[in-house]
């Protein structure tokens, strides 16, 4: 166990690990970057490493300390995240006030994630700032966030700042090799999906009918790109239902970056979706404008998901600029 489990974030394995050896420790870390690159698996880990009863500069799994964690009842930690999906309220801070005044019960630190902390309301980042500024010695933050624009500047400068990017695909090979029962073709099928995610690659690979996702997928995009306009309305009202609607997003900007590439004549191994060779080949006449100026309204529409919106609203805005 430990953080070599922890695939592909070397910087934020390193800085970690210097603080604990070093007793040089920040006592606010924000980590960013895009879903799925294992920022609040990796926020877990550094809890338990703080608080490890076994190991100075990692964490072991096994201990009482590291056992609690991984059930989410040690006394010590308190992980903050968006009610009902929509926003962290200045309650959860108060609450955090309460749980920071006093020394650990256990282990040797306390630890406060906050989990998407641009969901934070205007007063609940407020509050959370005075802590920030002063915290005692025994608590530390870490804060994750898909991006880094969308948290508050007064937040961003008390915290060390970690970015969180895309794992080689020969890590990810490496390890899925080793850990899962896939054939060669399928893993590698599976690795150049996964676009530089563990995330996404593991949940491929728990997942029975990945396969039958992405076909779904696919069925929707050609919809998206090929349709009437007056069909808009019905696809962005039957988008807003989709659980899962940010990979199916991810999707989206992925077969979009692929008619581009496919578009300037690269390569087919640049391909990320080249299961769908052929309907990327079809899709191969919109023009490279059309295409860049799509992915980045998919990208800032991606961006802005985990804020309280109106999906349908949203939607329907996003599919008549991609028509337009």
């Amino acid at each position: 166990m430990g953080f070599k489990e922890l695939i592909g974030q070397e910087k934020a394995v390193k800085l970690i690990k210097e603080g604990l050896r070093s007793g040089r420790l920040n006592h606010g870390y924000l980590y960013y970057g895009p879903e799925n690159r294992g920022k609040f698996t990796f926020a877990l880990g550094a809890a338990k490493a703080l608080n490890c009863f076994q190991e100075k500069e990692d964490y072991c799994g096994a201990c009482l300390s590291c056992e609690k964690i991984d059930k989410g009842v040690h006394p010590d930690l308190r992980v903050i995240e968006a009610q009902q999906g929509k926003s962290i309220k200045i309650e959860q801070i108060k609450k955090v006030k309460g749980f920071s005044s006093s020394r650990p019960h256990e282990g040797l630190r306390k630890v406060i994630i906050i989990k998407d902390a641009q969901l934070m309301t205007l007063p609940a980042a407020n509050s959370l700032l005075k802590l920030l500024e002063e915290p005692p010695s025994y608590l530390y933050f870490i804060l994750t966030s898909p991006a880094l624009d969308l948290v508050p500047p007064t937040i961003i400068s008390r915290c060390q700042l970690v970015p969180f990017g895309r794992v080689s695909r020969q890590k990810i090979y490496s390890y899925l090799s080793k850990n899962s029962p896939l054939t060669e073709d399928e893993l590698k099928g599976v690795v150049h999906l996964a676009d530089g995610s563990m995330g996404r690659a593991l949940s491929m690979i728990s997942s029975p009918d990945w396969k039958d996702k992405r076909e779904r997928y696919l069925k929707r995009t050609l919809q998206v790109l090929s349709g009437e306009e007056k069909e808009i309305f019905i696809q962005a009202e039957e988008l807003a239902g989709e659980e899962d609607l940010f990979d199916y997003l991810e999707f989206l900007e992925s077969f979009l970056r692929d008619s581009l590439v496919y578009h300037a004549g690269g390569d087919k191994d640049l391909l990320i979706n080249v299961d769908f060779y052929n309907e990327i080949e079809t899709e191969g006449n919109i023009p490279s404008e059309k295409l860049l100026y799509m992915m980045k309204e998919v990208e800032g529409f991606k961006k802005n998901l985990p804020l309280p919106l109106n999906r349908r609203l949203s939607l329907e805005a996003l599919l008549v600029k991609m028509k337009g």
